[in-house]
């Protein structure tokens, strides 16, 4: 089973280029985009919505629809061919063969001649049960495709945080929600309340320099560092992107895949919040992945606090360093990674086949979504 975005195109947050791509890609490949429907997501969704009814290798399964929420869907599910009762057109080639004027037998060689006649109609209606499963073929396999490589909205936010103090790992978090504060607890603090850490966003303390680190002025400078970043900094993710806003009196730079201007950025005090990854931008980025390959795109930013740093330098020389990548965005990633292999096995084995055909053998793999993504075993 798989699930297809539904939303109504009079939606106010309805985006055509998101809700309705499956939709218009369909009406592409179908050579329909030049009827005057270049335009109207709702004849789209028409016209997939029939060719699905229409297959007997797609059933709608209702109950698993949901189409109240504020990103609908439909749920359909691949039948097995021992469901489909596809059946050879029998019926139809002997009412033609009914309707054709007896010839008298006149010899043995005549009915050898009708014999041939026998054979030369099946072989016609082998033809057009061959046809009619290639149609079916046809949409099966663009279909599952364009499924596979229509983007997924984002799932929960969540942020996956890692503190490096001089290039050693010494901190590692994942955060579930929309907000996150990275920040210095002193030891000789008070331990706040339950009650006041449920009022507060998720924290993630800088601990204090281990013991594996070596001795020398550059400890003493994270010691003397780490003062500085109590109150520390808070990140919190929107529809339109990930923020970062700065309360510590130390400095903090940050580099990112979405920055436009040049030179070094850094996170001012007293400030509206500074975007750090826009997801647009990464949308943007995801599909040209997806339809050109190359590199993919990056799914989080750096945090240097107390130092310098640009996109330029080798982060692991600095005193405090902090990843921070975004796990609903290295999922999509990996889809479309996943997308592009499948893609380059089918051109590879099609090349290899003198008439250019390739037999998919479908599997359901469990998706993170609860509902069943259809891939192909080649």
């Amino acid at each position: 089973m798989f699930r297809i975005p539904w939303k109504h195109a009079g939606k106010q947050d309805f985006r055509k280029d998101e809700d309705a791509a499956i939709f218009k890609a369909w009406a592409e490949f179908k050579g329909k985009l030049t009827d005057g429907s270049q335009d109207n997501p709702a004849s789209w969704k028409t016209r997939l919505r029939c060719a699905l009814n229409k297959s007997p290798e797609f059933m709608e399964v209702m109950e698993r629809a949901q189409l109240d929420i504020s990103e609908p869907y439909k749920v359909y599910r691949l039948v097995p061919i021992n469901e489909q009762g596809v059946v050879v057109p029998e019926k139809k080639c002997r009412v033609k063969a009914a309707k054709r004027p007896k010839r008298r037998r006149r010899s043995s060689s005549s009915d050898s001649e009708s014999d041939d006649g026998g054979v030369g109609k099946q072989i016609k209606t082998e033809e057009v049960t061959s046809q009619l499963v290639k149609k079916r073929l046809v949409l099966k396999v663009y279909f599952i495709l364009k499924v596979c490589s229509v983007p997924v909205s984002p799932g929960q936010d969540s942020f996956s945080v890692v503190v490096h103090y001089l290039g050693q790992e010494v901190l590692k978090r994942q955060i579930q929600g929309t907000d996150v504060r990275i920040t210095y607890l002193p030891s000789s603090l008070v331990p706040p309340t339950s009650a006041a850490l449920k009022a507060r966003f998720p924290r993630i303390p800088l601990p204090e320099p281990p013991s594996t680190l070596p001795v020398g002025q550059e400890r003493q400078a994270l010691a003397t560092l780490l003062p500085f970043m109590e109150k520390g900094v808070v990140l919190t993710s929107t529809p339109q992107g990930v923020y970062g806003k700065r309360f510590c009196q130390g400095r903090v730079f940050w580099t990112g895949p979405h920055t436009t201007a040049p030179g070094l950025h850094k996170m001012e005090r007293n400030t509206e919040p500074v975007m750090l990854f826009s997801k647009d931008a990464f949308k943007q980025q995801l599909d040209n992945f997806r339809s050109n390959g190359g590199v993919p795109p990056q799914c989080g930013v750096t945090l240097c606090f107390g130092e310098e740093l640009s996109n330029t330098e080798d982060p692991s020389g600095k005193l405090i360093i902090v990843q921070i990548t975004l796990p609903w965005a290295e999922e999509q990633v990996q889809t479309a990674q996943s997308f592009i292999e499948s893609i380059s096995i089918l051109q590879s084995l099609a090349s290899q086949s003198p008439l250019g055909e390739i037999t998919l053998n479908l599997v359901s793999v469990d998706s993170p979504m609860s509902e069943t993504i259809i891939c192909g075993s080649f």
